[in-house]
């Protein structure tokens, strides 16, 4: 697969990473540019996991038309994806994607086995050195945060857009610390370890938002044969709405991300989790939605 495009628009940091800490999420903020090319971007996560949700707001990113996209994150390949438009309350042009994942956690090659001994003795095996099959160390992790040098967009009619960042690990460590205190926290999960008591969210006439769900399968994918599974981690809130939608896995086209989460923050409704009080609380559900072709 090609590299990413070279960048007609090269935006450079014009601040450093903020964090913001909401109820249902973690944000990391950066400005790119200045004047007309500036652009805002926001780093989401709602809870800890690979992927984040990212969402670019200025004029560099108006009026994309087509279905797909093109991200890349340097150094790695291309993925076409879905996007999602909007405008803020400050009227600027947005542009938001769900279930982003800048790294591959797969190993680019085995590693070389190293030189047996042999000194006679009893030969023993120690599984707390062990290595779980195709998993990268977190030291392999940091190095591939480490290693990014800057995002780029292209294609749907977007002026391609390259924003350079030299520290997308300094971004991500403040951002996992808030994802990981919120994890704890919308799981009941108390400082000891374990539970608090109580009921977790349900869903709430299933039946009707899930056929409206269905009933929203992406045109392009659909003429194109392809089909998917997305499994989120969704942030109920007291009022049993969704807020905030994550992406955990995905099987298929990254395009399906966008409409899932989406149509998951449009549609789905919940009676609330409540703790033993009987109080509604904000709290986590996992689902996933698969979209398939019927014969």
């Amino acid at each position: 697969m090609a590299g990413p495009l070279k960048a007609e628009l090269t935006l450079e940091p014009a601040s450093d990473w903020r964090l913001r800490e909401y109820d249902d999420k973690c944000r990391m903020i950066r400005t790119f540019g200045s004047g007309e090319d500036r652009l805002t971007m926001w780093v989401d996560q709602g809870g800890l996991g690979s992927s984040f949700n990212i969402t670019l707001i200025g004029e560099p990113v108006r009026y994309p038309y087509g279905p797909q996209i093109a991200v890349a994150f340097d150094p790695g390949e291309e993925v076409t994806r879905n996007y999602v438009t909007s405008k803020s309350s400050k009227g600027r042009p947005v542009l938001a994607m769900f279930g982003i994942e800048p790294i591959s956690f797969e190993r680019d090659t085995p590693k070389e086995p190293e030189e047996a001994i042999d000194d006679g003795g009893e030969e023993t095996v120690d599984l707390t050195l062990a290595n779980a099959s195709d998993t990268l160390s977190s030291a392999e992790i940091e190095a591939r945060y480490a290693a990014i040098t800057a995002m780029t967009l292209s294609g749907g009619g977007l002026e391609p857009i390259s924003l350079e960042m030299d520290d997308f690990l300094e971004m991500v460590s403040p951002l996992s610390d808030c994802a990981d205190e919120l994890t704890k926290r919308l799981s009941g999960r108390r400082e000891d370890g374990s539970y608090a008591e109580g009921t977790p969210s349900l869903p709430k006439d299933q039946n009707t938002w899930a056929e409206q769900i269905s009933q929203n399968y992406p045109f392009h994918l659909l003429r194109e044969g392809q089909q998917g599974t997305v499994g989120v981690r969704l942030t109920i809130n007291k009022q049993g709405r969704p807020s905030f939608c994550q992406v955990v896995r995905y099987d298929g086209p990254a395009s399906f991300n966008d409409i899932a989460c989406l149509q998951l923050l449009r549609y789905a409704r919940f009676e609330p989790a409540r703790n033993a009080g009987g109080e509604p609380r904000a709290s986590f559900y996992l689902t996933s939605i698969t979209y398939k072709i019927s014969n």
